[in-house]
């Protein structure tokens, strides 16, 4: 697996709509639950009933940065949090004094704390949301976008409508300039050089990376509202624009249930295979992310075969895969995907072939 890309602040606010995972976990009420870490957007809003949570990231920044993001779910009100992360309405720099007061009153390690002191110290109390290497590379295609679509370059984010974003799209969506969008920033050069430096996954898939990228963009303008993908938002202005494209693990729903739950977070500087092939703790759901889309040869082959030792019976495994399925051994699997196919199409980002496991053993 590449290792290089792994390491250091890749993600802050996160390229992943966790919806479906919350909704899978609020429906099973797993106990123990195991999850990729990121930025700790996709993994701490399935706090709620379980009794541990367990955090996994080869990159200890990443670590650091879901511990604060736990301190400021736990201990800032809802505005208070959306504040200090500078999530829409308070996305401009106008608020860093209480950014910086309420960052030197939270209760943290003073490891966390030394090391986004270095941080604020450098960016002056702005915003980390959009600091990671990801959020920044889509910044730059946001700006190549803007210039390539037009003065209306966002149109298509002003609806309210379902059917008139669809009548739009059907009638008058400039095809021809956002083809030519795709042509230019959807492909595995651009993404090494701006992001991946050479780790960028090596694709399986049938489609081509145009069509790829296409279609699912195609799926984001025609199965809802576009303004409500934050995933688009970031696409077509370099940040969240509007309180529909507010993520899930900004809501105040969120907020409140990981407030007020009783969930006690662990958190592992480790490879997932390694802790989940020992067996040392088990776990009853289970949220991999695209991580499983960097394996090769006898990792990709057998990953699913060496996790067992982590899994109860019945657990539930999450895979986002992305640009490539692994070709694994899916014995003692029960692919029940296809049971949740409404939740998948509802997903705010679409960029993903999510698969969901069930283990029989």
């Amino acid at each position: 697996m590449a290792q290089k890309y792994f390491t250091g602040l890749n993600y802050t606010l996160g390229n992943e709509d966790t919806s479906v995972e919350i909704e899978l976990v609020k429906q099973l009420r797993p106990k123990s639950i195991f999850s990729v870490c990121g930025s700790g957007g996709r993994a701490l809003p399935l706090c709620g009933e379980a009794i541990d949570l367990t955090l996994s990231d080869l990159s200890l920044e990443q670590i650091h940065l879901a511990m604060l993001r736990e301190a400021t779910y736990k201990q800032l009100s809802h505005q208070d949090f959306l504040l200090f992360w500078g999530y829409f309405p308070f996305s401009d720099n106008n608020f860093c004094d209480s950014r910086k007061n309420f960052f030197l009153k939270l209760e943290i390690s003073s490891e966390v704390r030394n090391y986004f002191q270095n941080i604020f110290d450098e960016i002056q109390f702005t915003s980390l949301l959009y600091l990671g290497k990801w959020e920044r590379t889509f910044q730059v295609l946001a700006k190549i976008n803007r210039a390539l679509l037009g003065r209306d370059f966002d149109r298509i984010l002003r609806f309210d409508d379902l059917n008139a974003q669809k009548k739009y799209y059907q009638n008058e969506f400039p095809h021809y300039r956002w083809k030519a969008v795709i042509f230019l920033l959807g492909n595995k050069a651009l993404f090494n050089a701006l992001l991946y430096k050479g780790d960028f996954i090596e694709k399986n898939s049938p489609e081509s990376h145009f069509d790829y990228y296409y279609n699912a963009f195609d799926r984001l303008f025609t199965q809802d509202i576009a303004q409500k993908s934050f995933f688009l938002q970031l696409c077509f202005y370099g940040k969240i624009n509007s309180i529909a494209g507010v993520p899930v693990e900004a809501s105040l729903e969120t907020h409140q249930r990981i407030s007020g739950s009783h969930t006690k977070t662990h958190y592992l500087n480790e490879d997932l295979i390694t802790h989940l092939k020992s067996g040392n703790k088990t776990y009853d759901f289970l949220s991999l992310s695209d991580v499983p889309s960097y394996f090769r040869g006898e990792l990709e082959e057998n990953f699913m075969q060496n996790i067992r030792p982590g899994l109860r019976p019945g657990a539930i495994i999450v895979n986002r895969y992305y640009l490539r399925k692994a070709n694994c051994n899916l014995s003692g699997f029960e692919d029940i995907t296809k049971d949740h196919k409404d939740l998948i199409a509802s997903e705010k980002v679409q960029m993903y072939d999510i698969c969901i496991y069930r283990y029989e053993p």
